[in-house]
C-alpha cells in the first residue's frame, strides 16, 4: 500500500464508530497472525534502528546504509577515530535467523513446529519450502531453545541421567570408508550392538526441582556430572539421586545435603498386589523419572532417534513445550530476539 493510501486509511479509521473498531480489531489480529513473521522482522528492524549498536564490534556510531538484496534496511558501523569496524549488517545479523529468506512463511513453519511435525510432513504440507530448508529452519529456531534453561535449581532437587544411543544420522562416514564409530551403520532408532550401558550410549544429565526448574546437559560420560552442576545448585538444597558418587560430590561441594534414594525391592507377588500409597512429602525421584519418560517418548518414539550432534536442540524443544505460553509465535520471537 502506498503511503498516501495508508494515511487516508488511518484518517478514516479515526472516524470509525465503536462497532466498526471492534470489527477492525478482529481483522487486524487475523492479518497479523498470518503475517507474524514479517511483523516480527519489522519490529526487530525498528529495535536495531533505535539502539544503533553494531553486532560485530558493539560500536554505537551506526548509520543507515541503504537496502540489501532482500529489500531489508541495511546499517553500517562507521570506521573512524572511535575505532568502528566499518562492516554492514541488517536486523537479522547475529541472530539464528541471519541470511534466512521468506519471512512470510516463518509463522506457518513455527505453527507446524508447535505440533512437533516431522520434516517430511512439513515439506509435504504445502507451505512451499524444500526438505532441506525445513531441516535448516528447525535448527535455526531451536538454537535459542537449547540455551534456555534454569541457571540454578534449589529446594528439593532430583538428579539423574538418561541414556540415548549415539546417532550419526546424515553422516556419510560409513559410505566413505571413515565410520565415526567402530561399528556397522544401523537403521535409525535401531538397537545398539552392545547390551546395556556402553560407549554407544550418551548420557544426558537432568536436575529438576519442585518449582519446575530444569538443568540438562549432554555429557561425554558420567565423569562430567560434577562440572556440569558446578555453581548451579543453591546452597542448602536437598539433592536426591541414586547414590552415584558424582552427585554426592556435586551436592557437598556446593553446601547442599545429599539423599540417596533406593528403589523398592519387590518380588513378583508384591508387584502384582501393589504397594502402600506414597506418603506425602516423601523424597523420591518421581519428577526426574517422569521428565525422562517424556524425553524418551519425544526423541525415541516420536522422532525415532535424533542425531547426537543436535540432541541439545531437541532437549531445548522439549523444555520449551512445557513452559507456560508455549506456542509458535513464542518460538519465532525468541529466535529473533537472540
Amino acid at each position: 500500500m502506498e503511503s498516501r493510501q495508508f494515511e487516508r486509511l488511518k484518517a478514516a479509521i479515526v472516524q470509525a464508530d465503536a462497532e466498526q473498531c471492534v470489527e477492525l480489531e478482529a481483522l487486524v489480529r487475523q492479518v497479523a497472525a498470518r503475517r507474524h513473521g514479517e511483523i516480527a522482522l519489522v519490529r526487530k528492524t525498528k529495535a536495531v534502528d533505535e539502539t544503533r549498536r553494531c553486532p560485530h564490534c558493539g560500536h554505537t556510531d551506526v548509520v543507515k546504509h541503504g537496502f540489501d538484496k532482500a529489500g531489508r534496511f541495511r546499517f553500517r558501523c562507521r570506521k573512524g577515530a572511535d575505532e568502528g569496524c566499518g562492516k554492514t549488517f541488517n536486523a537479522l545479523t547475529g541472530t539464528p535467523f541471519a541470511r534466512m529468506r521468506m519471512p512470510e512463511k516463518w509463522a506457518d513453519y513455527a505453527r507446524l513446529m508447535e505440533r512437533f511435525t516431522s520434516i517430511n510432513k512439513i515439506a509435504e504440507s504445502g507451505i512451499g519450502i524444500s526438505h532441506h530448508t525445513a531441516w535448516r529452519w528447525r535448527h535455526r529456531m531451536l538454537a535459542v531453545q537449547a540455551m534456555l534453561q534454569s541457571d540454578q535449581v534449589s529446594g528439593v532437587v532430583e538428579a539423574d541421567e538418561v541414556f540415548f544411543r549415539t546417532s550419526y544420522k546424515g553422516s556419510r562416514g560409513w559410505k566413505q570408508g571413515k565410520p565415526p564409530e567402530n561399528r556397522p551403520a544401523r537403521y535409525r532408532g535401531g538397537k545398539a550392538v552392545a547390551a546395556g550401558l556402553s560407549g554407544e550410549q550418551v548420557p544426558v544429565l537432568t536436575a529438576v526441582d519442585s518449582a519446575g526448574g530444569v538443568i540438562e546437559a549432554v555429557l561425554r560420560d558420567r565423569s562430567g556430572i560434577v562440572p556440569a552442576l558446578e555453581g548451579r545448585i543453591a546452597r542448602g538444597s536437598v539433592v536426591c539421586s541414586d547414590g552415584l558418587k558424582q552427585y554426592v560430590k556435586a551436592a557437598v561441594s556446593q553446601g547442599s545435603e545429599h539423599r540417596r534414594i533406593e528403589p523398592p525391592r519387590k518380588d513378583w507377588l508384591a508387584k502384582a498386589v501393589g504397594g502402600k500409597p506414597r506418603r506425602p512429602g516423601r523424597l523420591g525421584l518421581g519428577r526426574v523419572n517422569g521428565h525422562h519418560e517424556r524425553l524418551k517418548t519425544l526423541i525415541n518414539r516420536h522422532f525415532r532417534g535424533v542425531s547426537t550432534k543436535y540432541l541439545p536442540n531437541y532437549l531445548g524443544w522439549a523444555r520449551a513445550s512445557r513452559r507456560p505460553g508455549f506456542g509458535a509465535l513464542l518460538i519465532l520471537e525468541q529466535a529473533l530476539a537472540a
